[in-house]
């Protein structure tokens, strides 16, 4: 989300949750349509939403996997549903150290296309691949039928991956996957975000981020790896 590393608006060292084929599973096409009737009207209605993250980044030498920095920050930021979000950074430390909110790299672009829009089908195809029953470790706590995204487009407003919806009230609860196809300033990028309801939408209440980022002669080849929290969320009016 917020850095360069997380060009993407916020994983590898996560194993992927578990999914159980079952027989007696929602109808994908109708299932899918439910979705949109519950979030497309929120895109109609607002620009996104405003919310405070907190941010703890551990960055790694991805060839020996030496821990070189921790930083923590906080940022205010406008998270747009079509462009890139704008942030304020309010907190900015490295290795215990307090620095200057202003030297933190907030450089940002567009989020992946909306999953549930009225234009989500031109972006995406679904699957209603099984169900999704919480273990003790699970990071969701709630059971979900899980729906298989496969991008229309290879590129990195895609998302491909899982989304996990409640089966009794559609809501989003949470995805896990990655970019069709990673920024070219990336040489590869996954998440899984967990989602909380926020004025009928859904808004990120945690993630987990992997994002390892190699510019020539810019930026050293480097593997962040983040954990987020949300909080103080709002909708923005269009």
């Amino acid at each position: 989300m917020l850095g360069f590393a997380l060009l993407l608006f916020t994983v590898v060292f996560f194993a992927p949750l578990p999914a159980q084929e079952t027989d007696g599973l929602p109808d994908t096409t109708a299932f899918v349509a439910k979705l949109r009737a519950k979030y497309a009207p929120i895109y109609r209605k607002y620009a996104g939403f405003e919310t405070t993250r907190d941010f703890t980044t551990k960055t790694y030498d991805p060839a020996t996997g030496k821990l070189l920095s921790t930083e923590h920050t906080v940022v205010r930021k406008k998270e747009y549903f079509y462009k890139a979000p704008e942030s304020t950074v309010l907190l900015y430390e490295k290795d215990g150290k307090k620095l200057d909110p202003d030297d933190y790299d907030t450089t940002e672009i567009a989020p992946f296309w909306p999953l549930f829009d009225d234009k989500s089908d031109e972006h995406y195809d679904f699957r209603v691949s099984g169900e999704y029953f919480p273990g003790s470790h699970s990071m969701l706590q709630r059971p979900a039928i899980v729906l298989n995204v496969t991008p229309k487009k290879e590129d990195y407003r895609h998302f491909k991956g899982h989304a996990y919806v409640a089966p009794d009230t559609y809501e989003l609860l949470m995805i896990e996957g990655g970019p069709a196809k990673p920024h070219w300033a990336m040489k590869d990028f996954s998440v899984k975000y967990l989602y909380e309801s926020v004025a009928g939408g859904y808004c990120l209440k945690k993630a987990w981020v992997s994002a390892r980022v190699s510019l020539f002669l810019i930026r050293p080849d480097r593997r962040h790896i983040y954990e987020v929290t949300g909080s103080d969320t709002k909708p923005i009016p269009k």
